[in-house]
């Protein structure tokens, strides 16, 4: 196992797009946040400036790009993309095969991978916060925002959860269909049209109006309540789900995809 980890940490080091896809999540996520913070000190030498629950929350909105009140958090679907790699690029140029010359377990193999992307992703995705988070201080510490609270703590560790989450379902289905095209589309086409597209339609069909709250239970969009926390759920599974109903749900299909490359991993020629 710590020969994979070896192999794995040196692979994901050597391919170019590990560090194009890092600094662009790094850049966007900073960016933003610095574009939010700077027009939100600006707002404050208006003539009516942000009060009370204006800014209450824009500790937290401004340190996950606004994904606490619903926004899909981008900076996921970036470093996803080091996932979707980590299996494209081994089956694209047939690395597969070096691969599994290198390791004598398929198991082990398929866990340093996991492991390794997981680990990086979640660095990035750690510092791209923590960035933002200073970025919002630096233009509003003076306005009376606060960004050093352990709301803003949560609300950064919420992020890393479903941001680990979507890289390893994204890692998942690229092992499962051993084709990184396929993934990189459905890794925004799913989340943001097809799970849309279902929601318009059990809202605008009569027949299915009335059972319209059971897209909630839709993958991603139960992912979604991981970040999301402006909306109070009171139940796991009620109407909005609450932080574990999400996380069960959009874990589960997660962890079962996961289950399902390893099994298809160990039993497939290369």
């Amino acid at each position: 196992m710590i020969a994979a980890l070896r192999y794995e940490w040196v692979r994901i080091r050597t391919i170019r797009s590990t560090w194009w896809l890092s600094a662009i999540a790094l850049a966007f996520g900073v960016g933003l946040s610095a574009l939010a913070a700077f027009g939100t000190s600006v707002a404050f030498d208006s003539a009516h400036p942000p009060r009370g629950s204006d800014i209450h929350h824009m500790g937290q909105a401004i340190a996950t790009q606004f994904a606490v009140f619903g926004a899909p958090y981008f900076v996921a679907y970036i470093l996803a993309m080091v996932g979707v790699f980590a299996w494209g690029h081994e089956y694209r140029h047939g690395m597969i095969r070096a691969t599994l010359t290198a390791l004598s377990s398929r198991p082990g193999a398929w866990l340093a991978k996991y492991v390794v992307v997981g680990l990086w992703v979640l660095a990035v995705a750690l510092v791209t916060m923590l960035g933002a988070t200073f970025m919002g201080w630096l233009w509003l510490h003076d306005n009376g925002v606060s960004f050093w609270t352990s709301a803003v703590a949560a609300a950064i560790a919420r992020t890393l959860v479903y941001t680990l989450v979507f890289t390893w379902i994204a890692t998942a289905f690229t092992a499962l269909v051993r084709n990184q095209t396929a993934a990189l589309v459905l890794l925004f086409l799913w989340p943001l049209a097809v799970e849309n597209v279902f929601s318009l339609i059990f809202q605008l069909v009569p027949g299915l109006r009335s059972h319209q709250s059971l897209t909630r239970f839709l993958p991603f969009s139960a992912g979604d309540r991981i970040v999301e926390s402006m909306r109070v759920g009171h139940s796991i599974f009620g109407n909005p789900l609450t932080l574990w109903g999400g996380l069960v749900i959009f874990g589960g299909v997660t962890v079962v995809a996961m289950v399902l490359s390893l099994a298809l991993f160990r039993s497939r020629d290369a």
